[in-house]
């Protein structure tokens, strides 16, 4: 009669368990948190900050927030121009934005915040992220609110 794997092993020694597959869960590498429900949650997620207020807008928190939305928005999107903007008479039908532009590759961002690329039947043009629009119920829409909220909100320090 053969004798089992187990009882051959020598004393002390632990017997190997093939371990079974399992679904991930949130200790797996590329597990998602789950999204916070209200609006400044989000943004804390976004910026990987765990104060009690929101930071002010600022190049060091600018470039989280941008590796935020590079890795969550989908690009390219159709959008509108704010109409309470200047801009070209050909942006105001409408572009598509096809880049998020890097902070640190753009004169004063703290001023206008992250800038994108867009274009339009025109050709292209860079446009500040908050001065654009899309519709209702639009993919990105959660995402570019929460942005909207913090950079007019938090633009100069709130405590002033």
């Amino acid at each position: 009669m053969r004798r089992s794997a187990i009882h051959e092993m020598s004393h002390g020694e632990t017997p190997l368990v093939p371990l079974a597959r399992t679904q991930p869960d949130q200790s797996w590498p590329d597990a998602q948190p789950p999204v916070p429900d209200d609006q400044e949650g989000r943004i804390r997620a976004a910026l990987r900050f765990t104060g009690r207020s929101l930071p002010a807008v600022r190049i060091e928190w600018l470039r989280r927030y941008y590796e935020h939305l590079i890795a969550h928005l989908l690009i390219p999107f159709e959008a509108q121009c704010a109409v309470d903007i200047d801009i070209p008479q050909s942006l105001a039908s409408g572009v598509t934005v096809v880049a998020l532009l890097d902070p640190d590759k753009i004169t004063s961002p703290d001023s206008s915040g992250l800038v994108c690329r867009v274009r339009d039947r025109l050709g292209e043009n860079c446009v500040p992220l908050v001065d654009l629009e899309v519709e209702e119920g639009h993919v990105n829409g959660q995402l570019l609110e929460d942005y909207w909220y913090w950079i007019w909100n938090w633009r100069f320090d709130p405590r002033i």
